[in-house]
């Protein structure tokens, strides 16, 4: 979006959901935010050009290798939340069942080195079936007495929101949610969701349990974000969308942990992701809401 053009409120929130920033408040907040983050992320670009020459004081940069450059290439957000929920399913349930979170995990990571700075995890008290399904014990691996004695969706937003503050996220730093849709066709021998039309963590899962918990769905949700899935298709060239699994041994790696655990399916994500930035990957949005999110696949479509 050229300068001249930054000159209304639409605009404006426009380049700062583009920068994974808030985009509430005033016309002159909004500049004020904006020449912020543009001022950070020159010294941050100027900051890693330093840490590359002073590397490798008696070579260019066009003297690197490539993976020497790939591991200097700048990205677009200064953190990456790697984000996997887990809720609440029954056998054969479909989209039309009305999921709970009961995990919900983020593995924060630094956008500069693609290393993770911290984590936040908890557990979910389902309200509208509290009662877990056996098939559902099975598949997490989270028991009753876990949820039973865990804080409601509301409680663990606050208790989120207090460790994005820490690190400013989507307020004075960029920030962008890293999430890869659920494509399981079979599971323990149950049909789940096809490779398809699987579901998305904040497409579905999360705006149905602000719905259930009767919030509105936080602004920070309501930024594009990346799927992980689709951004290994494009940037590997693969024929068809791997789940998380295929694209681990695709890699040469193995899963780590117990999948459908949420903290561990988001770490193993991370996994994903480091190796695809070491390779030189840009991680840029790719999800949208609405009528973007349509024009967007329009133009992916002509693009094919």
């Amino acid at each position: 979006m050229q300068e001249e053009t930054l000159n209304t409120v639409e605009s404006l929130r426009q380049a700062l959901a583009d920068l994974g920033l808030f985009t509430g408040g005033k016309k002159s907040k909004l500049k004020k935010r904006l020449e912020k983050a543009k001022k950070k992320r020159e010294q941050l670009s100027e900051e890693q050009e330093s840490e590359v020459i002073a590397e490798s004081p008696n070579e260019s940069l066009s003297d690197l290798s490539n993976e020497e450059q790939s591991k200097s290439k700048k990205q677009p957000f200064d953190y990456y939340l790697f984000f996997d929920v887990e809720a609440t399913c029954e056998e054969n349930g479909g989209f039309d069942y009305p999921n709970e979170i009961i995990e919900f995990p983020v593995v924060l990571v630094d956008g500069l080195t693609f290393k993770k700075v911290d984590e936040f995890q908890s557990y979910v008290k389902p309200s509208k079936h509290p009662e877990l399904t056996d098939f559902c014990k099975k598949l997490t691996g989270i028991t009753q007495e876990t949820v039973d004695e865990s804080p409601s969706f509301v409680d663990v937003l606050d208790e989120f929101q207090a460790f994005m503050t820490k690190y400013a996220l989507f307020q004075d730093c960029s920030a962008v949610f890293v999430t890869a849709p659920f494509s399981y066709v079979r599971t323990c021998g149950w049909a789940l969701f096809s490779q398809k039309d699987g579901p998305f963590d904040i497409r579905d899962f999360v705006t149905k349990q602000c719905t259930h918990s009767k919030i509105k769905l936080p602004l920070y949700f309501q930024q594009p974000w990346i799927n992980i899935r689709k951004l290994y298709k494009d940037f590997y060239k693969s024929e068809r969308s791997k789940n998380i699994s295929q694209m681990l041994e695709a890699l040469g790696m193995s899963f780590e942990g117990h999948q459908h655990s949420g903290l561990d399916d988001a770490r193993n994500l991370w996994r994903i992701g480091q190796r695809m930035y070491d390779d030189g990957c840009v991680f840029k949005t790719n999800m949208y809401w609405g009528h973007r999110m349509r024009t967007f696949q329009r133009k992916s479509r002509k693009g094919k």
